[in-house]
């Protein structure tokens, strides 16, 4: 019967904390922003080659844009993005590193998450990765 008290009270006292949080976590207006351009196209990469997009971005709305998250397609990718709320007509950027491990064509997709009714918004970037020379010195 303690048992059964205790659980009631419990779960009483989770729906208290949970409803009293509700009104206290803001969310940020809609805005917009447009990329200058959404896809970045690499020359030929060497295998083992990093290699770096820059994907400039603009606030194009009336309200402060933050870019909540940034996913990517694979692993074989790292990402840096501004992390402050970037005001209207202000700038940030989206950095992406590829790591070339193997060779090909790839076309990589990185997911734009931010405070916009368009959101979220993709990116792209697409190369070649040459395949390893070997030396056939037969003698």
């Amino acid at each position: 019967m303690k048992i059964t008290f205790f659980i009631r009270h419990l779960v009483y006292i989770t729906f208290a904390v949970l409803f009293s949080c509700k009104d206290k976590i803001k969310t940020l207006p809609e805005t917009s922003l447009t990329f200058k351009k959404n896809t970045y196209v690499f020359d030929t990469i060497k295998r083992r080659q990093y290699v770096t997009a820059i994907f400039n971005l603009t606030n194009t709305g009336n309200q402060p844009l933050q870019i909540q998250d940034v996913k990517t397609s694979c692993g074989c990718i790292a990402l840096y993005w501004s992390k402050d709320l970037i005001k209207q007509n202000n700038k940030g950027i989206i950095e992406v590193r590829y790591d070339a491990k193997r060779s090909g064509h790839f076309t990589k997709t990185i997911t734009v998450f931010y405070n916009g009714k368009d959101s979220p918004k993709k990116l792209f970037i697409k190369g070649q990765v040459m395949l390893p020379h070997f030396s056939k010195n037969i003698p």
